[in-house]
């Protein structure tokens, strides 16, 4: 045995060495054989193998591991016994079974198993121990896991609990390889056979995946339990092939119809009890990496079985769906045959039938198959009716299915508890008791001797108690006498408590009579058993209580709602033609006279007592803000509200006081609406509102430019805006003073003022000043300027003389770089360019324009720009 010492050094050395892939393995099993006792007392001798299977075909993987560290726990302390390092001492190839007849694309499969194997002694105990090898990690592009999941590879060797005093042998798998083609039929052989002939069972389980185990480098085993492999899209442990494929748990052959193409980690479990006493051993496991190839062949397959329960007609189809299969030959046991691919046969008489399909018939592909087939018609499940029924009682169930041939003879009920699992029956007609209130799917599977099974559902109400009600608490007169009523959900009995002045305890609408206060408990009990308790409680009175309330004042045409003071059951109100409803506690009233006075009658039985209430109804104050007016901007007005003796006006902005009914409007900057809340003492609560728009004039005058330019000669077209009226003067020189755009034709100099008016009075004044040039018409250029924010000379612009329009002003550095441009009289240059001042200088500049004779005139030039 090697040290531990000795197992670190290997595994340093191997480490210095370049980490080998591990993408190599492709399954992987461990067994042990019982050799004898061991040379202790108390111990036995034991061989381990374990066997690593490796693709030959793999692309890039590394070759067969040389060693492997295979280390042994002790079950109940998880404490590990040994490690050892085990070298390589034997490889072989597996071999191929026997490939389907007539195959297309069939794949190339070449695998390699390994072995590894050791002698141990261990000492006897009672849990037995594990013996384990991890590795990582298995080939990339798995369809059922992840890439680059590692492996463990496990034997269960038992101990004295499960085996005694005997040694054991582990049973050992099967070894041939079988080709698998996606999308068909397949069987693969995982049989194990048990040295000492025990009894074996199969089961599909989860991979163990490589724990800590990063590389393929020997490296020690961790101890049990091991984590499962986390299995990908849709697949499980379970299920690794789909749920189309399944396992033999007698015989461990695992058919069905092959997913798609790829590789699957499937791993199964065999279960081994002693051949005697039926003792549970131990569970041994096979892993191994199945290949399914795109590969086709020609075959015959049927269903295991068919059985027809509803009807006698069948549609037939091949399962093995391969385009080899060219020719069929169907018999349906009855005497008929049918050549079609997928034949449609009614059986005339019930029975049991073979069934048998040949594909390829006398061809090199030719297969058969058979299956049973039951025709049996007229199988009708059906559960029995259940009422409602109550928590904790029995619910008795019944089965009423009928059928034309043989006889139930299987149940399988399950009562719907989703968190129970002793809610299920197989008799006919079980009971149940239902704990919780709710309601409940309960599903009865029923079949006949003749192989019929079909599944009925159905929902039950459990209820807490049954739907029972009495009458309403209530009040009587005590001379009364009074019908009390109870409401159940179905047939019953019912009991009333106390016997007190009471007709009938057991009647659903007894009479009763008390004359003092008193609680009524009636029990309802149904049919089933289920019970429900209610009370009514009677109130006896000697008389009737009544006030209608206090005399009120409301407004003409409102609506008032009485709320008297009673405990009367019964209400009778005059006049009536004014409420809504004079049979009601709570009418609604609209009187329409001024005083109108209500009488209302309250009753309880024999018993009675009468009041009234006065409603005074007041007019509305009539508001008024008086008309709407227009003032001068400046103005001031005052507003005149009328019709009540309380006034509040709104908004309160500019008004000398807004508690009084005529306030001033003091000098409002713009138009206003004014809100009245207008009340009066006369009684009716209420305000009524009224509005007045005051509307601000603004008269803004506009004569045109302050100042304009013209040559002796030259018409000038005045323009001024503002309101409707105009009057200009000076008189002199204009075509109509009374026009807002007169034409003017001075010979000199001159002012012009123009007031603007409107309507009401409104008015302002504006004017221009006219400056005549005696000269022919021309542009004005400055020689200079000084835009130093001085204030005088800021601007560089031209000055139109007996001009129409300024075509063109541009004004060029001495790079004839472009500074300035316009066409808009009175604009000017600042002297900047991009927003920076330039330095003194010399510009050159260019003007042009269209006198008022149409004539165009140019002028180019240069100025200086002082600082």
């Amino acid at each position: 045995m090697l040290s531990m010492k000795s197992i670190l050094l290997i595994l340093f050395l191997l480490l210095g060495s370049t980490v080998a892939k591990a993408a190599h393995i492709t399954g992987g099993e461990m067994i042990y054989d019982y050799i004898g006792p061991g040379a202790a007392p108390n111990s036995k001798t034991y061989r381990i193998t374990l066997k690593l299977f490796r693709d030959d075909n793999c692309f890039n993987c590394a070759a067969m591991p040389t060693s492997v560290i295979i280390g042994v726990f002790n079950n109940a302390t998880r404490q590990s016994l040994d490690f050892r390092l085990v070298n390589l001492s034997n490889a072989e190839g597996l071999p191929l079974n026997t490939l389907p007849s007539c195959i297309t694309n069939p794949p190339t499969l070449s695998y390699t198993v390994g072995y590894y194997s050791y002698v141990i002694e261990l000492p006897d105990n009672a849990q037995g121990y594990t013996a384990s090898y991890q590795t990582c990690c298995r080939i990339s592009d798995i369809r059922n896991v992840p890439n680059q999941v590692g492996a463990t590879y496990t034997t269960e060797i038992p101990g004295t609990d499960a085996v005694g005093s005997n040694g054991d042998n582990s049973p050992r798998f099967a070894q041939g390889i079988s080709v698998v083609c996606y999308n068909k039929p397949f069987t693969l052989d995982f049989s194990a056979t048990d040295p000492d002939g025990n009894r074996l069972e199969y089961s599909l389980c989860n991979g163990y995946d490589g724990g800590p185990v990063r590389n393929a480098n020997p490296v020690n085993p961790s101890p049990p339990p091991y984590s499962t492999i986390g299995y990908i899209n849709g697949f499980s442990g379970a299920e690794p092939l789909g749920n189309q494929a399944t396992i033999n748990t007698q015989t461990g052959i695992i058919s069905g119809i092959a997913p798609d193409a790829g590789k699957y980690v499937v791993s199964v479990c065999v279960s081994s009890y002693d051949r005697n006493t039926g003792q549970f051993i131990a569970t041994h496991r096979k892993d191994f990496i199945i290949t399914v190839a795109p590969c086709d062949f020609a075959g015959a397959q049927l269903l295991p079985s068919y059985i027809s329960c509803d009807g006698s007609t069948f549609t037939f189809e091949n399962l093995n769906t391969s385009p080899l299969n060219v020719s069929f030959l169907w018999d349906f046991g009855d005497g008929n045959t049918s050549t079609q691919q997928s034949p449609t046969h009614t059986y005339l008489v019930p029975g049991v039938y073979t069934l048998k399909l040949v594909v390829n018939p006398g061809g090199s592909c030719s297969d058969s198959t058979t299956s049973q087939l039951s025709v049996f018609p007229g199988f009708f499940p059906a559960i029995g009716d259940n009422a409602p029924m109550c928590k904790g009682l029995p619910v008795q169930f019944s089965d009423l299915t009928t059928l034309n041939h043989g006889n139930v003879n299987f149940w399988k009920w399950d009562f719907g508890l989703s968190t129970a699992s002793n809610d299920t029956s197989r008799i006919k007609n079980p009971s149940f008791s239902y704990a919780t209130p709710g309601s409940y799917d309960v599903s009865l599977i029923v079949g006949s001797d003749r192989g019929c099974r079909d599944t009925i559902n159905k929902t039950i109400e459990i209820i807490d108690r049954p739907a029972f009600k009495v009458s309403n608490d209530t009040l009587i007169c005590s001379i009364d006498t009074l019908q009390l009523s109870a409401v159940a959900s179905g047939n019953g009995s019912i009991a009333w408590s106390p016997a007190y002045m009471i007709n009938n305890v057991n009647s659903f609408t007894p009479l009763v009579s008390p004359d003092v206060t008193t609680t009524y408990t009636a029990i309802y009990t149904d049919a089933f058993g289920c019970v429900a308790r209610d009370t009514v409680t009677v109130n006896v009175v000697d008389r009737v209580t009544l006030f209608a309330g206090a005399d009120t004042t409301i407004c003409l045409t409102d609506t008032i709602r009485f709320s008297p003071t009673s405990d009367a059951l019964q209400y009778s109100w005059s006049p009536a033609v004014t409420l809504n409803d004079a049979n009601i506690k709570n009418p609604t009233a609209v009187p329409t006279a001024t005083n109108t006075v209500y009488t209302v009658i309250g009753r309880i039985g024999k018993c009675s007592a009468q009041d009234q209430i006065a409603v005074f109804a007041v007019p509305y104050p009539q508001a008024n803000a008086g008309p709407d007016t227009t003032i001068c901007l400046g103005n001031s007005v005052q507003l005149r509200a009328s019709g009540g003796s309380i006034y509040t006006w709104s908004p309160t902005r500019f008004l000398s006081n807004p508690s009084i009914a005529n306030p001033v409007s003091q000098a409002p900057r713009s138009d206003i609406r004014y809100v009245v809340e207008v009340r009066d003492t006369r009684g009716c609560p209420k305000a009524v509102f009224d509005t007045v728009l005051v509307t601000v004039a603004r008269i803004d005058a506009n004569a045109g430019p302050r100042d304009t330019n013209i040559v002796l000669g030259q018409p000038l077209q005045l323009n001024a805006t503002g309101s409707t009226n105009y009057s200009w003067t000076p008189t002199a020189f204009l075509s109509n003073p009374r026009i807002a755009n007169p034409v003017a034709t001075p010979t000199e100099d001159i002012e012009y003022i123009v007031n603007v008016s409107n309507a009401q009075g409104c008015f302002d004044l504006d004017s221009i000043r006219v400056k005549v040039f005696k000269t022919d018409p021309d542009l004005l250029v400055p020689t200079g300027f000084s835009p130093n924010k001085d204030g005088n000379n800021e601007l560089f612009r031209p000055i139109p003389v007996g001009m129409k329009s300024l075509d063109a002003f541009r004004v060029y550095n001495r790079w004839g770089q472009l500074v300035f441009s316009t066409n808009v009289i009175g604009a000017g240059w600042d002297g900047k360019i991009n927003g920076q001042d330039q330095p003194p200088g010399t510009f050159v500049w260019y003007a042009e324009g269209t006198n008022y004779l149409g004539r165009t005139i140019e002028k180019k030039g240069t100025v200086i720009l002082i600082r």
